[in-house]
């Protein structure tokens, strides 16, 4: 519901997605009330609460704002806590991972239909207010950020069964469709990571990385990678980021530790701005900063906290979306759309859930 609604303002699709990522957490955790890692439940519960600390310390500037922020927040720790509890069965996880590949590549497919057939409308009949429209997404870099997530589990399962080219033929479909969405650090990164895990299950299947890559290059070749190679030799590829950076930066000088408020910096960029595009500055296209300028630098330090600890906890190439779509961040805003940031928040838990205790591995050992 959340990616295929990525395009509407409505907040109906935003309450639907948490009031069913809550309720469906809630009743895992009545079915299973087991213990949660304290390292993986306190990240997500400081996240989660953020947002409440500052409405009840009126340390916000926008109240509202930073309801809709909280209840959203709230929304994203349930679905990283559904999917650790789905995650801790094996079956289950692998089944999580082979939905994502599959909503994943039909996706893809839809946005390359969408886009080549009826461009600046969303789903063949909606208008949009932007011409570049990949099926529900708007924007070419989040439709890249949601590939970086899906992209991994298709080819990790691609190269872990006895039938790879089911899954392979779909990775190589989603990596074509990022390629062909001329997002550029999209398109080094869905790169990075085939190459990644080609690499790292060379042993396996040998022979399968020259069939995948073979598959990747004439999807490519179909789909058009001509407006990537444009972009690709633009003079300033980062255009007015420098700028948004520095008034990010300048926010972050007048209210280090408090912050503005969680989802106010649309309201108070514009008195840090330096310069007029013609069009609203909804975020500071680096998620990393927009966090500190909203919640402070202890609110930075807790998203650090959580993705570092997924980071030295991944034990399968599946879970490399995480680390990509971070490193995204750090040139667009991924985490302000919840059609690709629940996608990250679902691999999250999936990492932690597959993480076998250490009790659990010291019983395997001694058997």
């Amino acid at each position: 519901m959340a990616t295929l609604t990525i395009w509407s303002v409505d907040p109906l699709w935003a309450r639907i997605y948490e009031c069913g990522a809550l309720t469906l957490a809630g009743w895992l955790l009545l079915q299973e009330p087991a213990a949660i890692r304290w390292g993986f439940a306190a990240p997500l519960l400081l996240l989660s609460s953020w947002g409440f600390v500052q409405l009840g310390t009126n340390t916000t500037v926008y109240r509202y704002a930073t309801l809709e922020e909280s209840l959203r927040y709230a929304a994203l720790a349930a679905t990283a806590v559904a999917a650790h509890k789905l995650a801790s069965k094996n079956i289950i996880g692998e089944r999580i991972l082979s939905w994502m590949a599959w909503f994943g590549c039909a996706v893809a497919v839809l946005a390359l239909l969408t886009y080549s057939s009826s461009p600046g409308k969303i789903f063949w009949q909606i208008p949009s207010p932007y011409p570049d429209v990949w099926g529900p997404f708007l924007s070419r870099n989040n439709f890249a950020q949601f590939l970086e997530l899906c992209l991994p589990p298709a080819l990790w399962l691609a190269l872990d069964r006895r039938d790879p080219w089911i899954y392979g033929w779909m990775a190589a479909g989603m990596l074509a469709a990022g390629l062909a969405s001329a997002s550029r650090m999209g398109a080094a990164l869905l790169s990075l990571e085939a190459i990644a895990i080609l690499v790292l299950k060379r042993r396996q299947h040998p022979r399968f990385a020259w069939g995948f890559l073979g598959a990747a290059l004439l999807l490519t070749l179909s789909a058009g990678i001509q407006h990537l190679t444009g972009r690709l030799t633009e003079p300033n590829p980062l255009a007015e980021r420098p700028e948004l950076w520095r008034s990010t930066w300048e926010m972050i000088y007048q209210h280090p530790w408090t912050g503005y408020g969680l989802g106010t910096f649309v309201s108070v960029y514009p008195e840090f701005a330096h310069f007029d595009s013609g069009f609203t500055i909804e975020h500071a296209h680096n998620d990393w900063l927009e966090w500190i300028a909203e919640g402070g630098w202890g609110f930075g330090a807790v998203w650090a906290w959580m993705i570092l600890r997924a980071v030295g906890k991944i034990r399968e190439p599946w879970a490399l979306g995480v680390a990509a779509v971070f490193l995204h961040a750090c040139v667009d805003f991924p985490m302000a759309r919840p059609g690709v940031v629940a996608w990250a928040f679902l691999v999250l838990g999936a990492i932690e859930g597959s993480t076998p205790r250490p009790s659990t591995i010291i019983q395997r050992r001694i058997t």
